[in-house]
């Protein structure tokens, strides 16, 4: 009987297995990537919008989209940082359309989406007393 002798190295199997293992792996740390992606994105875009909204309610504050001169109301605002975007500024008498105790509540809606069935919102509202001049 001739005896083999064992040589150091690695059979097919275990190079086949090896690399289905590690195909797994970067398979696995791609969609990582993917997701990451995605979040970055919606991170991005709530910021723009809560920007968009903060600068729109200091408008208000500051006397713009003539809400002291109207009793209530709804303006489209502009979204240009926001894809497929619409927003909308509305205000009414507070705590009821019919009150008047001199406060309104001013509200800022936004909604976007982008590639896909993916979207967001971003809602503010604050009240507002009478200044002079309301």
């Amino acid at each position: 009987m001739i005896s083999r002798k064992r040589r150091g190295g690695f059979t097919l199997i275990e190079c086949l297995v090896s690399t289905i293992v590690l195909g797994i792996g970067v398979v696995g740390v791609a969609g990582m990537f993917a997701c990451a992606t995605i979040s970055e994105r919606k991170a991005t875009y709530m910021a723009q919008a809560q920007e968009i909204a903060e600068k729109t309610i200091e408008e208000v504050r500051a006397g713009g989209y003539g809400v002291s001169s109207q009793p209530s109301g709804i303006i489209t605002l502009p979204t240009p940082d926001l894809p497929h975007a619409t927003g909308e500024l509305a205000w009414q008498p507070y705590p009821d359309p019919s009150s008047d105790q001199g406060l309104k509540l001013v509200s800022v809606n936004l909604a976007w989406s982008w590639a896909g069935s993916s979207s967001g919102t971003y809602y503010v509202s604050t009240l507002l007393a009478d200044q002079v001049g309301w």
